[in-house]
């Protein structure tokens, strides 16, 4: 009940369109189902000879018919007047609401499993409107029609008619509970199957390096045998509502068709029992429609709890109430004795860190895998806060900036960079999509990336494919480079952003770094030595804590943990990946 709660409070924003939307409904269905009582009133005038009379209820006939038509059109439209717009707002604020969770949330979650939720979500927000107002609110008004014209007619017919209406709810409550726990049994497998499907895809180049496609089928058709379990036993919980639904209301269908009947010449005329009859014929298949209404409301509010439960979702790192930004920005960073572990994870990965680097400083952080490197830089970005200590970005704590302001100061080259499914233009300039042309082109010029784009045929519209599946590696590289370039940020992070060029490339792009390191402060995450010798400082990175801390000559005078590594990637025995 909890989202549906949130669903109408998001409804609520339309009130005024929602009441006359339901007004005429309710007025499209209040005309429709009348239609038995003109039938019952043609009967009983011909038998009279009454002609004008029933010519008048000839047209009363027909306005139910062809009017209520007109008037539920009329209805359906303003339906949409509201339920458009309506689905539109609830899925802006989830999917802001997803783009604004933590890191920490994502690396969690399943990208199959989550668009999957996506999916069945959207859906459910039309299907729950429609199914509520369109479709069980009308057999509501509908009962209420029935149940005025027999109560009048027969006192007792009414009361049996509410026997029905309340036997078969009870039955629908116990068959729908049923039918959602096989449904929802359903739904995590068919989210392990479009799981395994979205991996492989994702993926599919992997699968291809390892000859693995008979595998990939195999973990799906493994899924597949669990899916098909469950499907059955969702399907035939459908098979058990025929025959319990089909019973019951026969059953009543018939004791007041055999009342009906009995009272014939007696208190009822002929045209009284047409109406019952017409009345009885219609409300018998509104028990199924009922059932299918009121499981597909709760089949949605399944499909809704996941989705809408993004809302929920706490945000580990919270922007401050009052936001502020340093009074002049020069990109200092401080690490003040900052210590981190990962959420659920009681090792810490960072252990008092205390460091400073100076504005326009280009530094380097090495050290094996796992040393606490990347970490260190989602610290900065307030991915995650430090669980200990503080880190401050030109002498203010960086928890008091807004983490967009935050992110906007810091460019990032990812070691493994992901483009959007869209031309190189677009994802050079995502950065900064204010920039002008020749700014693009500077940018790309720097990263070394100009002639080859500039060669390509369709050139800056070339499409790169999903996650920039038709570039290489390097391309990608410096696609990222020029892109973090052309943001203009204050910092600059490289986490190992030239592993994947060639000699030539490598030595062009640091060429460019340095020119871009006078106006800024960079950052290195190093796996080869080849990039960060000419570095300010370098901090090695042991065990989550900083064991030294100079440059490159200063450190292989030592003998330490940098020398070490020195030598052994010199002589090809290693690298810090």
């Amino acid at each position: 009940m909890r989202y549906l709660y949130k669903f109408y409070a998001f409804l609520g924003r339309y009130k005024w369109r929602m009441g006359l939307y339901l007004s005429v409904v309710a007025t499209a269905v209040i005309i429709e189902s009348i239609r038995p009582y003109w039938l019952k009133m043609i009967l009983d005038n011909a038998q009279t000879g009454e002609s004008d009379k029933v010519f008048i209820y000839l047209l009363l006939f027909g306005f139910s018919t062809i009017g209520g038509n007109w008037i539920s059109s009329l209805g359906n439209f303003l339906g949409d007047r509201v339920v458009i717009p309506f689905s539109r707002m609830i899925r802006e604020t989830v999917f802001r609401k997803l783009m604004d969770l933590d890191f920490a949330f994502h690396v969690n979650r399943s990208t199959g499993s989550l668009i999957s939720s996506f999916r069945r979500g959207d859906g459910a927000i039309f299907d729950l409107f429609q199914n509520l107002h369109s479709e069980l609110f009308p057999v509501l008004v509908n009962l209420a029609v029935a149940l005025f014209f027999l109560m009048r007619l027969s006192a007792d017919l009414g009361l049996i008619l509410i026997l029905m209406f309340v036997c078969n709810l009870s039955l629908i409550v116990w068959l729908i509970k049923i039918n959602l726990k096989y449904r929802s049994d359903f739904n995590e497998a068919e989210d392990n199957v479009s799981g395994v499907i979205a991996d492989s895809v994702i993926n599919y180049e992997t699968v291809k390096f390892f000859a693995a496609e008979n595998k990939e089928s195999s973990n799906l058709s493994e899924k597949f045998d669990i899916w098909t379990k469950k499907f059955w036993k969702f399907a035939n919980s459908f098979r058990l509502m025929d025959i319990t639904i089909g019973t019951t209301s026969g059953a009543g269908m018939l004791w007041m068709l055999w009342l009906s009947v009995g009272q014939v010449g007696k208190r009822f005329t002929l045209g009284d029992l047409v109406m019952v009859s017409g009345f009885l014929t219609t409300f018998y298949y509104q028990f199924f429609n009922l059932f299918f209404r009121i499981r597909s409301i709760a089949k949605s509010m399944v499909d809704l709890e996941k989705y809408l439960g993004i809302l929920d979702q706490k945000e580990l790192v919270l922007d401050p109430e009052k936001p502020l930004l340093p009074e002049k920005l020069r990109g200092e960073i401080v690490f003040s004795h900052v210590s981190f572990a990962y959420p659920k994870d009681t090792d810490k990965t960072l252990s008092d860190i205390d460091l400073t680097i100076n504005p326009g400083q280009r530094v380097a952080f090495v050290g094996r895998s796992g040393a606490g490197k990347t970490t260190l830089v989602r610290l900065l970005l307030r991915f995650y806060d430090p669980t200990e200590g503080k880190i401050m970005f030109d002498g203010l704590d960086i928890r008091r900036m807004k983490k967009t302001q935050l992110r906007l100061l810091a460019g990032v080259v990812p070691q493994e960079p992901i483009m959007f499914n869209n031309t190189i233009k677009f994802n050079l300039a995502y950065g900064n999509p204010e920039a002008d042309f020749e700014a693009v082109r500077q940018a790309a010029e720097k990263a070394n990336i100009l002639d080859f784009i500039e060669n390509l045929p369709a050139k800056w519209e070339t499409q790169v494919g999903e996650r920039g599946i038709k570039l290489s590696g390097g391309q990608k590289q410096r696609l990222a480079i020029a892109r973090a370039i052309l943001s203009e940020p204050k910092v600059l992070v490289f986490d190992e952003a030239t592993s994947n060029l060639d000699s030539e490339s490598e030595l062009k792009i640091q060429a460019a770094l340095k020119e871009v390191a006078k106006q800024r402060t960079v950052i290195i995450i190093a796996h080869r030595f080849s990039t960060i010798r000419d570095a300010d400082k370098i901090f090695v990175l042991a065990g989550g804590t900083v064991v030294q801390s100079g440059n490159h000559k200063t450190l292989t005078a030592q003998n330490g943990v940098y020398r070490k590594l020195w030598e052994l990637q010199a002589k090809g025995k290693t690298t810090l990946a």
